[in-house]
């Protein structure tokens, strides 16, 4: 389990870590009245905030829930603009030592990590091993899995590190924000809370070291609740995704997809299809960029979004797609996309047209 950090109050409530904290909390979202309240008194806010984690009288606010719909439907619970500022200033201190105690192979919510990089790992992988024999590929998702976590097995994962009892309290009261009345054993932790992030990382991070440390793997991955392990035989496949369902099952999960197949089909992992020597975007990936351009459309021609927001969307998903062999798809999903403003009756303003695919107007 290695050293176990105490005393970490003082650094969470220091002034300057808080002042940080709504930094981040704020960004990119500073005209929400919300959060325009909270700046107005900005000091005084911020000193009940201080005092209340310090004397151990922090309690969370309710959660406002709303549903999305992409990549899939889920609910998201998202904390009072206050509370986000208590989880910064909590993970600013605590996030550095939880991700020193993970493997180097995760990439989810971590420090220059993240899917382009661990994309480009499992690549460099699949090349490696390609040259030298045959190889299989066992892809495991865990089912609901923010949903799935007990709150029992949240506790436990973040006092593998952390042991100072003031933090810990605090942490506690936020996982059992989300607890249903009369729930004697909870299970699920909020999507949109910064903590619950990190709560799944920890979670994963019990698996991640099963797998390097007990069963001796080389080439595994994760990322959030995404992993991939290569080995040379189908039989060591088969065998491996029997042992991470019952690892997954010690701990109240279960998989909702394992897949095993050879290295050839390709591995569908973080947004691609990847193969030893070339990458592809996901179907899905190009159905939803499909969907959004529709729906940019419509709302740029009722005058909802600009262009600016148009463009930030588009570059997104290029970016994502630029690490991928797509030109061809890029052309063709964006060269379909034309944004036409409606024209305003009585204006005499003729609708001008911008095309996706190079944003040049069109009069």
């Amino acid at each position: 389990m290695g050293r176990r950090y105490k005393r970490l109050i003082g650094d969470i409530v220091d002034w300057d870590n808080l002042m940080e904290a709504y930094r981040l909390a704020r960004r990119g979202k500073r005209d929400r009245q919300e959060i325009v309240r909270f700046e107005a008194r900005l000091w005084e806010e911020l000193g009940a905030l201080q005092m209340e984690m310090l004397w151990g009288t922090y309690h969370p606010g309710r959660y406002r829930s709303f549903i999305v719909y992409e990549p899939k439907c889920r609910e998201i619970l998202a904390a009072p603009f206050r509370d986000r500022v208590a989880q910064h200033a909590i993970c600013n201190v605590c996030g550095p030592i939880w991700d020193k105690g993970m493997i180097f192979d995760t990439y989810a919510c971590r420090p220059g990590k993240g899917t382009h990089c661990g994309a480009d790992r499992v690549e460099a992988w699949a090349r490696g091993m390609a040259a030298s024999g045959p190889v299989w590929v066992l892809k495991m998702d865990v089912s609901k899995y923010f949903f799935s976590i007990s709150h029992r097995l949240a506790r436990s994962v973040v006092r593998d590190k952390i042991s100072c009892p003031e933090t810990l309290r605090i942490l506690d009261s936020i996982i059992a924000s989300s607890a249903a009345a009369g729930d004697r054993d909870p299970v699920g932790v909020p999507v949109g809370n910064l903590t619950s992030q990190w709560i799944a990382n920890l979670v994963g991070n019990r698996i991640d070291q099963w797998a390097k440390r007990e069963m001796g793997l080389r080439r595994y991955i994760r990322y959030m609740d995404d992993m991939v392990v290569l080995v040379r035989d189908k039989h060591t496949a088969l065998a491996l995704r029997d042992a991470f369902a019952d690892k997954l099952a010690s701990l109240g999960l279960r998989f909702s997809k394992a897949s095993v197949l050879p290295l050839d089909r390709g591995i569908n992992f973080l947004g691609y299809r990847i193969w030893p020597h070339k990458r592809l975007l996901r179907p899905d990936s190009v159905r939803r960029m499909r969907r959004r351009l529709r729906q940019m459309e419509w709302e740029y021609a009722h005058g909802l979004i600009g262009l600016s927001d148009v463009r930030q969307r588009i570059s997104s998903w290029l970016a994502h797609a630029g690490h991928a062999n797509a030109d061809t798809i890029k052309r063709m999903v964006l060269s379909k996309a034309v944004f036409t403003r409606r024209e305003i009756e009585g204006s005499g303003q003729r609708p001008g047209e911008q095309n996706a695919a190079g944003f040049k107007i069109q009069n």
